[in-house]
């Protein structure tokens, strides 16, 4: 049962990570945590990495496949798309371990992770910070007589 749950909130899940992350980018730069910006910026690095692999094997693919003929070569956006295809696809959740769908399914959820990581280390420095304030002990402003 929580599989087919799963699997019918698949898109949904998936196309609220982005917004999720742009939100939280949002309220972490209003905040001044940088770590948290910083661990979102890693977040959607691990992302980019992956549509520019999926464009080069997409792009090797169709080079190794056209061997002799006259097809036109890929057009750039095709690995993209396909990686966002496989990520939004229900069917990816239940793929064979090592497939590529699984990883792209294992990623969503290893994102939203990430994200919720990010967030306890926002508001545990948020509470660190919220506690009472330290008072440095004063400097005295008078000047000692010197003979």
């Amino acid at each position: 049962m929580p599989m087919h749950l799963l699997t019918s909130a698949w898109p949904a899940l998936v196309l609220l990570l982005p917004a999720l992350v742009l939100v939280s980018a949002i309220v972490f730069l209003a905040k001044g945590n940088r770590r948290a910006v910083a661990h979102l910026l890693a977040l959607a690095a691990c992302f980019l990495i992956g549509a520019l692999l999926m464009e080069f094997f997409t792009f090797m693919a169709a080079l190794m496949a056209r061997s002799g003929s006259q097809q036109a070569a890929p057009v750039v956006g095709t690995g993209t798309r396909q990686l966002l295809t496989t990520m939004a696809s229900p069917r990816s959740i239940a793929a064979p371990p090592l497939s590529l769908a699984a990883a792209a399914a294992y990623g969503i959820l290893v994102s939203y992770l990430w994200l919720m990581i990010t967030w306890g280390l926002h508001l545990r420095g948020k509470q660190q910070t919220a506690g009472p304030a330290r008072k440095k002990p004063a400097k005295s402003t008078r000047k000692t007589a010197k003979d």
